[in-house]
C-alpha cells in the first residue's frame, strides 16, 4: 500500500512541498504563516482521526499543542479551518495518518535547514518526535496485504488530507496579501 500511496499522491505532494519549502527559513513572518497553516490543517485532520481512527492503529499523536505554543511565542493567534474535515473509513484514515506521519520527515529536514541558516524562533512543532515514532508502526500496517478497496480508500484519504493542507496554505497566502 505504501508504494501505491506514494504514486497516487506524488503530484499533490510535490506541489505542497514547492509551496511550503522555503517558508520556515525565509523570515519570521513566513515561519509564522507556515505554522498557522499547519495548525489549521492539523487540527482538522486530528479531529477527523479522533472520530475515525486509522485501520490497525490508534490515531497519530497530536501536534496541535506544540503548534499553538509556537504560534503564541510568535504573538500569533491560531485559526482553525472554516469547515469540517471527515474521514469515512478506517482505510481512508490510514491514508490521512500516512500523510501526517510522513510529514515528520520534512519537519526534521526543515529543523536542520533552520539551524544552518541561523533562523530563530520557537521550534516545538518541528522538533517534536511523536510522529516519527508513530511512523514506524504505521509502516508495518501499510506493508501488510490490503484489498484493492482499502488501498483505494487510503489513497482517497491521503489525497483529501494533502488537499486540506493546500487549502490551509492558500488561505494563509491570501491573508498575507489582503
Amino acid at each position: 500500500m505504501r508504494e501505491r500511496l506514494r504514486q497516487a499522491t506524488g503530484e499533490i505532494h510535490a506541489r505542497l512541498d514547492e509551496t511550503v519549502g522555503h517558508m520556515p527559513v525565509s523570515s519570521e513572518n513566513e515561519y509564522a504563516a507556515f505554522l498557522s497553516a499547519q495548525f489549521a490543517a492539523r487540527c482538522a485532520v486530528e479531529r477527523a482521526l479522533a472520530m475515525q481512527p486509522p485501520m490497525g492503529l490508534a490515531a497519530p499523536p497530536s501536534q496541535a499543542a506544540a503548534l499553538a505554543q509556537d504560534l503564541a511565542d510568535l504573538g500569533v493567534t491560531p485559526e482553525r479551518m472554516p469547515h469540517e474535515f471527515a474521514l469515512d473509513t478506517p482505510a481512508a484514515a490510514l491514508g490521512a495518518a500516512w500523510v501526517l506521519a510522513g510529514s515528520s520527515l520534512g519537519n526534521k529536514a526543515m529543523l536542520v535547514q533552520r539551524g544552518k541558516t541561523g533562523s530563530k524562533g520557537p521550534e516545538r512543532f518541528l522538533s517534536d518526535t511523536g510522529l516519527a515514532r508513530y511512523f514506524g508502526g504505521l509502516l508495518h500496517v501499510l506493508d501488510r496485504p490490503h484489498s484493492e478497496a482499502d488501498i483505494a480508500q487510503a489513497i482517497t484519504g491521503a489525497l483529501a488530507t494533502f488537499a486540506l493542507f493546500e487549502q490551509a496554505f492558500a488561505a494563509v497566502r491570501l491573508e498575507k496579501v489582503a
